[in-house]
């Protein structure tokens, strides 16, 4: 039995591959978790044959596979909106050829230049392009049942209209000596948006290539460090998003101060202290509640306060160390409620958070 032949592939997925490699697209397995990690190391070689992309395909039963985008540009939406598409196809011309994913749109071109970077301008969509880059193709069945239908047009039929080239470049060239620091804020933008490190990965490969100062220079293995990194910190809930993000609060804890008899005013303080200082662990810091009230953050009164923080280990999350001192002066000025002269001793002592 030939790779051709295989019946755990759809005959609708096999017949649209066979289509896609007939008309010189270059297509490479996907598979995993979520359907859409490389199942070849060696992908961004020469083209493969269609043998070479089935068979792994059918070891593994994916039934996913993706297009490479040498010669070709995707606008991938986020978001299956019709305003969005209508937006970007006014910007960037029609786009003969669509494919509805399980949560947006590709919009196929060919390749044009250096593309702006839509994430920037606070929009739900990446510009994906290079030999380097790819896509989820047409007819692709993830495991958790999503599908790429093709709602507009064939790929490898339809004539792709060119993603028109900015007039002027969008954005300074990346010097080298920046192109880390970048690609690092770059990672936590994007992180969110994508399905995997590998596809965060190819995403800066293609930043690498099109916008860096000698991109020969920086080496694969440093863009997989920077995803990797990221993607941990994703994994993690570890990623920052100022006043829209969240923080852990262990429920062992909440358990410990419900049993309490004033465990409503002490679960209070325990999630003030890990907004404020949650990131900090073990860090010592003064409790001033006069701050705290005058700031806003708190509206208990200070006897309440004062018999919360007395509340036994809060559950494991504080201690109180009896005459702490601080180690520097906090200002009130940022809305953070510890306020005391640096070696000032404070009735009550320090919070050291657990």
């Amino acid at each position: 039995m030939t790779a051709l032949r295989v019946s755990t592939l759809s005959e609708p997925l096999r017949t649209e591959m066979a289509r896609l490699k007939g008309a010189g697209h270059h297509l490479l397995p996907l598979g995993g978790v979520d359907g859409n990690a490389p199942l070849l190391r060696a992908w961004a070689g020469p083209g493969l044959t269609l043998g070479r992309i089935l068979a792994p395909m059918h070891r593994t039963g994916s039934t996913t596979y993706g297009v490479r985008l040498d010669g070709l540009a995707v606008i991938d939406c986020d978001e299956d909106d019709s305003a969005l598409v209508a937006q970007m196809e006014a910007r960037f011309g029609q786009s003969p050829v669509h494919v509805k994913t399980p949560r947006g749109r590709h919009l196929y071109y060919l390749a044009g230049g250096v593309m702006p970077n839509l994430r920037s301008e606070g929009l739900p969509v990446d510009i994906k392009t290079g030999p380097r880059s790819y896509v989820v193709g047409p007819h692709s069945l993830r495991p958790d049942g999503g599908f790429y239908e093709p709602v507009k047009g064939l790929l490898g039929k339809d004539a792709l209209n060119p993603l028109p080239v900015p007039a002027s470049p969008v954005s300074d060239p990346i010097l080298t000596g920046h192109r880390h620091v970048e690609l690092v804020k770059e990672a936590m933008r994007m992180v969110e948006l994508v399905n995997d490190a590998a596809e965060l990965q190819a995403n800066f490969a293609g930043i690498r290539d099109d916008w860096c100062v000698d991109p020969a220079t920086m080496p694969d293995s440093e863009l997989s460090g920077i995803a990797g990194w990221a993607w941990k910190y994703r994994l993690e809930n570890r990623i920052y998003r100022g006043r829209d993000s969240a923080f852990p609060v262990q429920r062992r804890a909440l358990d410990a101060l419900r049993s309490q008899a004033i465990g409503t005013d002490a679960i209070a303080l325990l999630v003030l202290l890990e907004d404020q200082h949650g990131h900090h662990p073990g860090k010592r810091f003064p409790l001033d509640f006069d701050a705290m009230r005058k700031a806003g953050l708190l509206n208990l009164s200070k006897l309440r306060l004062r018999a919360a923080r007395r509340t036994p280990h809060a559950g494991g999350r504080w201690a109180v160390a009896a005459g702490g001192s601080a180690s520097r002066r906090i200002s009130a000025s940022n809305l953070c409620p510890y306020k005391v002269a640096s070696g000032q001793r404070r009735r009550g002592g320090c919070a050291t958070h657990a």
